[in-house]
């Protein structure tokens, strides 16, 4: 049977609930993307050709992404063709879902959604695909605990790794040998130590580059930092930095390429609900992220529209 793993490709949550996908599934092929129309009109291509050109039926397996409103006629688009087709689909998640997604989504696939706030992607792929198997325990187990920063054990340093690998231009093909090296119990080699050894000076150099762009904002109870960012700096670990060094509730790390995630470290205010205020927004109470409309370079105009979305999210 043929499967299509698809999955969040920045974090280890991505990764791992792919790996698991491929300890069920070791044929499987795996696709990684992010957020956004874009990304999902790649799904689509590839669900296109793989549905269309080939008479074997097969599954298709979604982790670690969300489905948006703005979203949903592309996803129906997309899927309820596949099923047509023969093809199954599951969809497996633990963001939240408003109901008009989830209605739509139901029609055509298996959710295998959770709504507690308690569980990561990786976690309910266990669970649905391999509840039995020890190393799916594991790889679940680690993915939580990036997932929610509960800091109850010892993790490779591969979400840094992945972080670096995005700098790369066969960045793909790196995370799809992450996965399949993951879901063969390989989780930290040589080739891994050695291309650490190289992103370690280049985010060592990025952590001073963007602790100069710190600008702090109060609104209304919240102290905001905002922080321009590096590709070479991974947003929850980077962002302990922050809190330590500037006392604030809430971080905004805001990118070149029009990005920004946002941090918390205490429950004034959901980063899902900044994220909202935002384009393509989406995620989190505690971690969250979208675009912004403003100048990537006008960095005025960026932090006063981040501003903006901060004061409507505090407004409720």
């Amino acid at each position: 049977m043929k499967v299509l793993i698809f999955s969040h490709e920045s974090d280890l949550d991505g990764l791992y609930s792919a790996a698991i996908g491929l300890v069920r599934y070791p044929q499987a092929a795996t696709f990684f993307l992010g957020y956004g129309a874009e990304n999902f009109q790649k799904m689509g291509n590839f669900v296109y050709s793989a549905t269309h050109f080939s008479k074997e039926r097969g599954l298709i397996i979604i982790s670690d992404l969300g489905l948006n409103d703005d979203l949903i006629d592309t996803c129906v688009s997309i899927f309820s063709e596949a099923q047509q087709n023969g093809w199954k689909i599951m969809w497996v998640d633990h963001h939240p879902w408003s109901s008009a997604a989830i209605d739509a989504a139901k029609q055509y696939a298996e959710l295998v959604l959770d709504s507690s706030g308690t569980k990561c992607a990786a976690d309910l792929m266990y669970e649905r695909l391999l509840p039995e198997n020890s190393l799916a325990s594991k790889l679940a187990s680690m993915a939580h605990t990036m997932d929610f920063f509960t800091k109850d054990q010892y993790l490779t340093p591969i979400t840094e790794l992945i972080k670096y690998y995005q700098t790369l231009p066969d960045y793909y093909e790196r995370l799809s040998l992450l996965a399949r090296k993951s879901a063969k119990a390989i989780l930290w080699d040589v080739e891994m130590q050695d291309d650490y050894a190289k992103y370690a000076k280049l985010r060592d150099d990025a952590k001073v580059q963007a602790m100069s762009t710190i600008q702090i904002r109060e609104i209304g109870n919240v102290k905001a930092a905002f922080v321009q960012s590096s590709p070479y700096l991974q947003s929850s670990l980077f962002s302990e930095d922050i809190f330590a060094a500037t006392g604030a509730d809430l971080v905004l790390f805001y990118s070149i390429k029009g990005k920004v995630s946002i941090r918390r470290s205490n429950d004034k205010v959901s980063c899902r609900q900044v994220a909202m205020n935002l384009p393509e927004g989406g995620g989190h109470d505690y971690a969250a992220g979208a675009a912004f409309q403003s100048n990537p370079e006008d960095t005025k105009a960026v932090i006063e529209e981040l501003e903006k979305a901060i004061s409507k999210a505090l407004a409720g």
